[in-house]
């Protein structure tokens, strides 16, 4: 994966650590009992070790990411992103929130294009469901979610069409 970091200063420990891939660094900055609620599923991914497994995920799918802009509230955090999985562009932002001491509590990911979102199933997926359940299981994520991509490619086209009105092809 190719990373580009911010040259900014005074960015978060967990933020650096994304931007950096550093695994090591990111899985410090999390809670013992840190939560992620994906785009792509409703069920919240929880516990440090269970975080650190999808960020791990993470840096193994995506071929490129690129850390855009940050944001600061008291202890929530913000920062938009954009990348490739499978080749596919994504953009995204993530919300976090930090306890006292710092550490990071609660992560919400939100994303975009739903083509990209795809590529979060068949190539992140596949990854942490190899890491948590085996290479049988994240075949069969990878192949049951295959479609997808193309099937809102199919969407993607037919919005722009309905975008360009009547009269218009």
């Amino acid at each position: 994966m190719t990373t580009t970091q911010s040259t900014e200063t005074g960015l978060h420990p967990f933020t650096a650590a994304l931007a950096a891939q550093d695994i090591d660094a990111l899985v410090g900055t999390l809670a013992s009992d840190a939560v992620l609620h994906s785009a792509v599923t409703n069920a919240p991914f929880e516990g440090r070790e269970v975080v650190a497994d999808v960020y791990r995920s993470v840096f193994e799918a995506f071929d490129e990411l690129q850390v855009t802009d940050r944001f600061q509230d008291g202890n929530t955090h913000a920062f938009f992103w954009e990348g490739r999985v499978d080749g596919r562009f994504v953009a995204g932002a993530d919300r976090f929130r930090v306890d006292d001491a710092g550490q990071v509590r609660e992560i919400t990911i939100v994303g975009r294009p739903l083509t990209g979102l795809a590529g979060f199933i068949t190539g992140l997926g596949f990854h942490f469901a190899r890491r948590r359940r085996g290479p049988v299981v994240a075949r069969m994520l990878r192949v049951a979610a295959l479609p997808l991509a193309p099937m809102f490619s199919l969407v993607d086209r037919i919005v722009a069409w309905l975008i360009r009105g009547k009269g218009s092809g």
